[in-house]
């Protein structure tokens, strides 16, 4: 009897421990983090005469190709299959934002470069607890007021811009962040309950259906060539795929703020692929405005929940 007391105290322990410090959110972030700067890469590399309906088209046929795979192989997903009228809902909502937010992420790619985007799209942590505060009841307190803070004086250093073509750019950017803050919000609030994967699978589906149509209906469809198709398989299995998929996983087990907050890693891996593969660094100044995101984005994710002199 004492031994299964013990077992028992020992399973609370564990679980709270686990609700305390959610570890396997964390590794689904850092998975997240690493595949969507190495999309970046992809993004980056596709020729800038394709316009950003058609790679967006391109981007999200792959990753909804690669996932046939993933289908077959787990028996899950098949079983899933027969559930498929649960899914309708976050299926079109997350088509459709999707499709407009990776559209917004391609220009501001083309416009800005991929380490000052990637800053920039940072500011999904903002909106995010935003609308964790609006409609999710989460609550601010002081900690994560200073490190919105210093996010938002970190974001203005990097989105001021003399030139018009790179306002647009920085636009498009914060454009892009609100509509996948907006994603993970619409998985937090009615998609819990379901599995991820499958999530994710008819998310890449959707923005291929929704993507499709529109560039039938406008004439604006393009044939790429084989290189820049690979480059956008490659960045749909990547970015469009294996990151969404790795969080959404990470929604379900963090709160929506939390699990966007802790992206900055994503922007340490984006400036050294960015090096690495394109010998392109952003000036001081911008990486200092992105150093203050980053600190910023930090400190949410340190005090978040945490009740010390609620606001």
């Amino acid at each position: 009897m004492g031994f299964r007391t013990y077992l028992n105290a020992q399973s609370v322990k564990t679980e709270i421990k686990e609700s305390r410090y959610p570890i396997k959110g964390y590794l689904f972030l850092v998975s997240t983090a690493f595949f969507t700067a190495l999309s970046y890469v992809f993004g980056k590399a596709v020729n800038k005469d394709l316009n950003p309906e058609t790679v967006t088209f391109f981007w999200f046929f792959s990753a909804f190709f690669f996932s046939l795979f993933v289908v077959i192989l787990l028996p899950s997903q098949r079983m899933e299959i027969k559930n498929i009228g649960r899914y309708l809902p976050i299926f079109f909502w997350s088509s459709v934002v999707t499709a407009i937010g990776a559209a917004l992420w391609i220009l501001s790619l083309r416009t800005i470069g991929p380490p000052l985007t990637s800053f920039l799209m940072k500011s999904q942590t903002l909106f995010s607890l935003l609308l964790g505060i609006l409609f999710l009841g989460e609550r601010l307190n002081k900690w994560e007021m200073f490190g919105i803070i210093v996010t938002i004086t970190g974001g203005v250093v990097v989105a001021y811009q003399k030139e018009g073509y790179l306002i647009l750019g920085t636009f498009m950017a914060l454009l892009s962040a609100f509509c996948y803050s907006l994603l993970s919000f619409l998985v937090k609030k009615i998609a819990q309950n379901l599995n991820m994967l499958t999530v994710a699978n008819l998310r890449a589906l959707g923005v291929s259906i929704v993507v499709f149509a529109y560039l039938v209906a406008t004439g604006r469809f393009q044939v790429p060539e084989l290189r820049d198709l690979l480059f956008m398989a490659f960045g749909g299995l990547t970015g469009a795929y294996i990151a969404k998929a790795s969080q959404f996983q990470s929604i379900k087990l963090l709160d929506v703020s939390r699990s966007t907050a802790v992206m900055p890693m994503e922007s340490l891996f984006v400036v050294v692929f960015s090096y690495v593969f394109f010998h392109d660094l952003p000036s001081v100044t911008k990486l200092l405005g992105g150093a203050g995101i980053v600190v910023g984005v930090v400190f949410l994710v340190v005090f978040r929940g945490t009740k010390v002199e609620t606001l």
